[in-house]
């Protein structure tokens, strides 16, 4: 499973900074700026990897810091967290 990077909005190179009709900058706008991560409520910001969980996006760390955690449940493996 491959990640994703959190766009940086102010960038004229991945979003117009001007009025335009072109559909991608309007919902990449409409997203980003408030964001926040499904599993530890942080805001995502320009630059993060994540992943698209069914209930919105995560920060790749925190998806991963979950799977270890649930494969260390799996295996019977003691965790103080």
């Amino acid at each position: 499973m491959g990640y994703l990077v959190v766009p940086d909005i102010k960038d004229e190179w991945q979003v117009c900074q001007g009025d335009c009709q072109h559909t991608d900058c309007a919902a990449l706008r409409a997203f980003w700026p408030d964001a926040k991560c499904a599993i530890c409520g942080e805001p995502m910001k320009a630059g993060q990897s994540y992943f698209n969980e069914g209930k919105g996006v995560a920060h790749a760390g925190c998806v991963y810091d979950r799977e270890t955690k649930r494969q260390r449940a799996m295996r019977g493996e003691v965790t103080n967290a």
